[in-house]
């Protein structure tokens, strides 16, 4: 799992892949199906799968999510987490078109890393289940680096630069900074293979590969219940948006206001990764 301190040092960094869906498309069943989803082309939310579902192995209970694409620049794991923290927090509609600004803070997102990174006397935890994990920033900086075969100022100048102009891609070590700055736990999810009855009833299956900050950075909000931070968060598209949409009808779809982010990693092609972001929803909307 990812929330072994082994592990999370070697988490491979997320290249990316283009916000439009690629074609052509490869059978859904294919390992790199990420590229026969439908999105959005304004708003980036994927249309097919409309949603994706998580459940939980020891208790069964089943978490229902939104997916929203951010773009393929290299930067897709900071823009994953940017956009989950401003639209948790309310600061930045579902729907909104990816803005320049979004990249611009994304850029200064991987400075803040960076600069972390490189205090001689930070202290990151990890997560606190099984027992607490605690790694020291120079150690996880060390090893990061001679897992890119770079001298420690090479990568920490790599980071610093945008992806589209040779950056690092975000991976273990930047995700688990991003855990203990933002003080929130961070889930990471992978594609599982399709069932006969996820394809027909259009929706994904995902897994839990780890999560950064486990039993730490606990949701403030886990014990309210939903029928009371389910409208929240509403997204659709206008008229104007949509007659500018390929959609033949918007998409209206009550969120919950989760302090916990959850990202999805799928592989998008050979060697080739893309993070997106999973907005958790109510289970109203599947029908459950």
């Amino acid at each position: 799992l990812l929330v072994a301190l082994l592990s999370v040092l070697q988490f491979p960094s997320v290249a990316s892949l283009s916000m439009a869906s690629p074609s052509p498309s490869p059978p859904p069943s294919s390992k790199y199906r990420f590229r026969s989803f439908e999105f959005d082309s304004l708003t980036g939310i994927c249309r097919r799968p409309s949603s994706f579902q998580f459940s939980e192995e020891d208790t069964k209970d089943t978490q229902y999510f939104v997916m929203r694409n951010v773009p393929g620049d290299g930067d897709c794991v900071f823009h994953a987490v940017l956009s989950s923290v401003f639209i948790s927090m309310g600061m930045l509609n579902p729907d909104s078109a990816f803005s320049s600004t979004m990249s611009s803070m994304a850029l200064e997102m991987r400075s803040v890393v960076a600069n972390y990174l490189s205090s001689p006397e930070g202290i990151l935890y990890v997560n606190n289940k099984p027992t607490k994990r605690i790694v020291r920033c120079r150690d996880l900086l060390k090893s990061a680096a001679q897992n890119e075969g770079m001298t420690i100022e090479d990568y920490l100048s790599k980071l610093r630069q945008p992806g589209k102009l040779g950056g690092l891609y975000g991976g273990g070590p930047e995700l688990t900074v991003l855990s203990n700055l933002l003080r929130r736990p961070i889930s990471i999810y992978d594609l599982k293979q399709p069932t006969a009855e996820a394809l027909s009833e259009n929706y994904g299956e995902i897994e839990r590969m780890g999560v950064f900050g486990e039993g730490l950075f606990e949701d403030p909000g886990r014990s309210v219940p939903d029928s009371v931070i389910s409208n929240a968060v509403f997204f659709t598209l206008d008229s104007r948006a949509m007659q500018q949409s390929k959609q033949l009808s918007p998409l209206s779809t009550p969120l919950k206001c989760s302090w916990h982010l959850h990202i999805l990693i799928a592989d998008a092609g050979e060697n080739e990764k893309h993070a997106t972001v999973l907005l958790p929803s109510v289970p109203i909307l599947h029908n459950k």
